[in-house]
């Protein structure tokens, strides 16, 4: 049965994919769709592969089949001249998606005539923070007239970024003095470095998720830790010793600031990361063995973000080393 078959490669392609077998992947999805697999999905697979080993180039060829294959739509904006239009970003996918491709705004304003970012109501607040950003709406607030929109996070994609390019942008999250102050009284006198904690992502990817256990290895260390957890109360409560942020960090403007005020972040593949990179302050990121194309394959440094630093899972749900390695780089980053 041919169609048995292409879904027989498809599927094993994916499962190469989520091992990390990149280059055996990479022929597996070609394999699938010669055998008649959907091509969008073997695309879409491959396009992985390619982020996830830095090959820009070819995940946007990826991208550039995806969208022939598609309907073609006069309205969305593919990288053809914008000085004369209205561009309408809207923000689908998660706060971290958001933050972390809010990077462009500065090079599309340069572009544009005006631009105009559709976000969560929770991103709103800050979006006044990010450099390059001076419209901003709800999906609930009516539309204003625009020419052509673009999900933001096809941004990459449409300026044919390559990682030799990236950050692009640096510290283009800036918050306004009188919220750094506010974070900085609720801190208070730093007798010891802080360093605010995250340990989990929420139930979308539970693989993401830090054992609060496997923290308290930190406790030893000379710091204050500060909970950052989002979710109240916390999907798992931590036995390690801290004092909690979440009664002044009620928003995302908040969180900001606060986080601004911390001289280092814990924090797994999560919003926070995101919000310390986009500041230009320390994270450590710890990282699950699958992790996301963002983050790439077997680098410690983050072309995204140069502030952050990548603690990796040696094997799917072995988190014990990647807190080991938190230790000794957070006791040498403090001394």
């Amino acid at each position: 049965d041919p169609a048995a078959r292409a879904t027989e490669l498809l599927d094993r392609a994916e499962h190469l994919l989520d091992a990390r077998c990149l280059d055996t992947a990479w022929q597996s999805f070609m394999n699938a769709e010669s055998a008649g697999a959907d091509p969008d999905r073997c695309s879409a697979g491959r396009w992985q592969v390619a982020m996830l080993n830095g090959d820009f180039e070819s995940a946007w060829k990826e991208s550039d089949a995806i969208r022939a294959r598609g309907p073609h739509a006069d309205s969305f904006w593919s990288g053809e001249d914008i000085a004369d239009k209205r561009v309408i970003v809207r923000c689908l996918h998660g706060l971290g998606d958001a933050v972390q491709m809010l990077r462009y705004a500065s090079l599309l304003r340069a572009r544009a005539a005006h631009v105009v970012y559709e976000v969560g109501p929770r991103l709103l607040p800050l979006m006044q923070c990010f450099n390059g950003v001076s419209h901003a709406i709800t999906w609930n607030d009516p539309s204003p007239e625009w020419d052509l929109q673009i999900e933001i996070m096809e941004l990459p994609h449409v300026f044919r970024t390559t990682v030799p390019e990236l950050p692009l942008a640096e510290n283009y999250l800036k918050i306004p003095e009188p919220n750094l102050q506010l974070a900085a009284n609720f801190v208070g006198p730093k007798r010891r470095p802080a360093v605010g904690v995250v340990w989990t992502c929420g139930d979308w990817n539970p693989s993401r998720n830090v054992p609060a256990d496997a923290l308290c290895g930190l406790a030893s260390l000379n710091v204050d830790f500060w909970n950052l957890e989002l979710h109240s109360p916390p999907i798992e409560c931590c036995r390690l010793e801290m004092r909690d942020a979440r009664e002044f960090t009620d928003g995302l403007l908040s969180l900001a600031a606060f986080i601004a005020n911390l001289d280092v972040v814990i924090t797994p593949d999560t919003l926070a990361a995101h919000l310390a990179g986009a500041l230009g302050k320390p994270a450590f990121v710890m990282l699950q063995y699958a992790a996301d194309w963002r983050w790439m394959v077997e680098r410690k440094d983050c072309p995204w973000y140069p502030s952050l630093r990548l603690f990796r899972q040696p094997a799917p749900g072995y988190w014990q080393s990647v807190v080991e390695s938190i230790k000794a780089s957070l006791q040498s980053f403090v001394s």
